[in-house]
């Protein structure tokens, strides 16, 4: 649950990132916004397992046959897929790339650290007056 929580919320960036200036156009969304619509209705019935299991299978076969019904709708599935890939590539090269400069810049030569004996605190100074 954990991946597909991640491939979501991936997906969704890559869509709402600006598309790097080396991308073709036809890479490009087109289309009105999609609206869903939900039913508050519940049906209560009992269920059996071999209902299910048919359930299951008709939905795998219509799942499998979608884009030999709507060749327009999986085009479509398509060009967005391409396009998000080369969003995360694009975007992921650059997060990555600025990890390994943050990282570079960041990381301090190798020194021992000093005992706390031998470096005095700056609370003694000001207990000494100085």
């Amino acid at each position: 649950m954990f991946l597909v929580r991640i491939a979501f919320w991936v997906t969704v960036v890559a869509l709402l990132l600006p598309s790097p200036d080396s991308a073709t156009p036809d890479n490009g969304i087109t289309g009105a916004p999609m609206t869903a619509s939900f039913s508050d209705e519940r049906v209560e019935e009992q269920l059996n397992l071999t209902d299910v299991a048919g359930a299951a299978m008709a939905s795998a076969d219509d799942v499998l046959s979608f884009c030999d019904r709507n060749p327009q709708t999986c085009e479509t599935g398509w060009t967005i897929a391409v396009h998000v890939q080369a969003q995360v590539k694009h975007y992921g090269a650059l997060a990555l790339e600025w990890v390994a400069t943050q990282q570079n810049s960041t990381t301090p030569a190798h020194q021992p650290r000093a005992r706390p004996s031998e470096t005095p605190s700056p609370s003694v100074e000001v207990v000494r007056g100085a």
